[in-house]
């Protein structure tokens, strides 16, 4: 139920540079309503290495996410959370999370939680640090790497997704993930509408929602930026003129577009 962000470009920029001052204020002032803490992971520009910040209690606009969004990067991720019954506000369930040197966030809601531990290598469930289905999610996918070097690539990632979603049919699987060399985007919305009574729990009725937070809700869309960075999103900020990407597949970003990998049959499995 969150909102998330990304971009790539062939030259290290800062975020406000890479997706435009606009952009980045309209996403920022979605904390109002996503407001259970922020996070963002980018790739070291010297290094090639993936940082992580992000705090549960800290304000989006402040002295800590100031510092966090400063150092330029080709590719950065970006994390406004809206917590999930059970998973509340916590340094361990702020997103992207980083392990083994790739960082990954999710929008939407996987439940019954302990269905998508099931789905886990007893190894992977052990070593979950925090409460969310998105970190559970994360090792679903991540435990398919073990056969190869490295992370997998993106028809790796869309069989695992799809073994995920064979069991969770309607559920939203959005998600991104950076590693040092790939930025990988799964677009799988499913079929849940927006959570709009959780919204008006705090005190959001469907005329004070910010756009794109009814129908559509947990579509991602793409744009290029003015300094030509590739720039992915969920809803919520103005993206009129941008493109909404295919359903059930899996995107390797690069500078020069999008390359699709479509998502096997559902119950399909990695070998």
């Amino acid at each position: 139920m969150s909102r998330m962000l990304c971009y790539l470009s062939s030259e290290p920029l800062p975020l406000a540079d890479a997706v435009g001052d606009a952009v980045l204020a309209e996403f920022a002032g979605l904390a109002r309503l996503h407001a259970d803490g922020w996070g963002t992971a980018w790739r070291d520009a010297r290094t090639g290495e993936i940082r992580v910040a992000g705090s549960a209690t800290t304000p989006v606009g402040g002295e800590e996410w100031t510092r966090a969004m400063e150092p330029a990067s080709t590719s950065r991720l970006l994390y406004l959370r809206f917590a999930s019954r059970g998973a509340p506000p916590a340094a361990e369930n702020v997103q992207p999370f980083l392990r083994g040197g790739a960082a990954f966030q999710h929008n939407g809601l996987i439940a019954p939680r302990a269905d998508l531990l099931g789905l886990l290598p007893t190894e992977e469930e052990s070593a979950l640090r925090g409460t969310t289905d998105s970190e559970a999610y994360f090792a679903a996918v991540r435990s398919t790497a073990r056969p190869v070097r490295g992370f997998p690539g993106a028809s790796t990632v869309a069989a695992a997704v799809a073994g995920v979603r064979a069991r969770f049919t309607d559920a939203c699987l959005n998600a991104m993930l950076l590693t040092d060399s790939a930025l990988m985007i799964v677009h799988a919305a499913g079929t849940r509408g927006a959570p709009l009574a959780a919204f008006a729990d705090r005190g959001f009725d469907a005329d004070g929602l910010p756009p794109g937070h009814g129908d559509g809700y947990n579509v991602l869309r793409s744009t290029v930026s003015a300094r030509g960075a590739r720039v992915i999103a969920t809803t919520g900020i103005d993206q009129e003129s941008w493109t909404r990407l295919d359903d059930e597949t899996v995107f390797s970003v690069s500078p020069g577009g999008l390359a699709p990998t479509r998502m096997p049959a559902r119950g399909a499995r990695h070998p």
